[in-house]
């Protein structure tokens, strides 16, 4: 019995590469749908298969939009049109087995970043972190103003993932203000922590209103009110570290932009906050009840 293994491994070994087929695990496709694509920018979707007998060989009909092609089992490219796309994929293998599976490719506008903030779910009574994270889609810098309703934010612990930022913090109206701007456009990646305290038990609840700006630093939205043109900010970030003569963003005129050019234009940046109307009060003299803000784009 002992002389039977070799020849038994070697007659399964061979049954598992039978060119015919016979007893391998019948073709079947692993791709059957289609991740959605953007106006703009780069797609790519790549099929396969399994069982059956290799090589696959992929077969697409329908009709992709401008800018999207399709060889050797993969789209790709820069879709130029929006809609949704109704194609069939075959896949054929070395026997001569195919399997078909209909698909719809939806191609629509690009969704826009989203600020995401991560705090405690729950009751908290000490100080907690506040992360805020980029999400979505790339973004070259945002606008953030927080209300911080019985919450104190310890500035000097703020941690950034870009050095060029302008904060601000009203205490009376409790109003953060953080702009932010990035060398390269960011996604999926934390842009700040920050350490608030709560000044009695609560659950944080936050109501942020947010800017962002695009790769290409246009505003997703209507800006939120500055003493200066938050372009300046993404002019600073752009040129960030770099030396030379009538550089962009070197605002005290010494050949270099940094953390003095900042400060520079710092100054006036954040405009006076007005102070908030109790509830059921009247409006301070000379001032009207502004309208509660609206939610912005891109805020969670």
């Amino acid at each position: 019995m002992r002389k039977l293994w070799p020849l038994f491994l070697l007659l399964a070994a061979c049954g598992t590469q039978d060119p015919t087929g016979v007893g391998m695990e019948p073709l079947r496709l692993t791709s059957t749908t289609l991740p959605p694509a953007y106006l703009g920018e780069a797609y790519t979707a790549t099929f396969s298969a399994e069982g059956g007998v290799r090589p696959y060989t992929f077969s697409l009909e329908g009709q992709l939009p401008q800018g999207l092609t399709f060889q050797g089992g993969r789209i790709t490219g820069t879709p130029k049109e929006k809609g949704q796309f109704s194609l069939t994929l075959t896949v054929e293998d070395g026997a001569k087995n195919s399997r078909v599976q209909r698909l719809t490719l939806t191609v629509s506008d690009p969704p826009p970043p989203r600020l995401t903030l991560v705090a405690p779910p729950a009751q908290v009574e000490g100080p907690f972190l506040l992360l805020g994270r980029v999400e979505v889609r790339e973004a070259l810098g945002f606008q953030l103003e927080l209300p911080l309703r019985d919450l104190v934010p310890d500035l000097a612990s703020l941690k950034t993932s870009s050095p060029v930022y302008l904060v601000d913090h009203d205490p009376e109206t409790g109003l953060l203000r953080l702009d932010m701007a990035f060398s390269r456009p960011v996604k999926d990646q934390e842009a700040f922590r920050l350490l608030l305290t709560p000044q009695k038990p609560l659950t944080p609840r936050l109501a942020p209103r947010v800017v962002f700006y695009d790769k290409e630093g246009k505003p997703l939205g209507e800006t939120l009110k500055r003493g200066k043109p938050f372009a300046e900010l993404l002019t600073l970030a752009q040129n960030w570290g770099k030396e030379g003569k009538e550089l962009k963003g070197d605002l005290n005129g010494d050949g270099k932009v940094e953390a003095a050019d900042l400060q520079a234009l710092g100054q006036g940046y954040f405009p006076k906050v007005t102070a908030p109307v109790p509830p059921g009060g009247a409006p301070p003299a000379g001032q009207e009840e502004a309208p509660p803000p609206p939610q912005e784009q891109g805020s969670p």
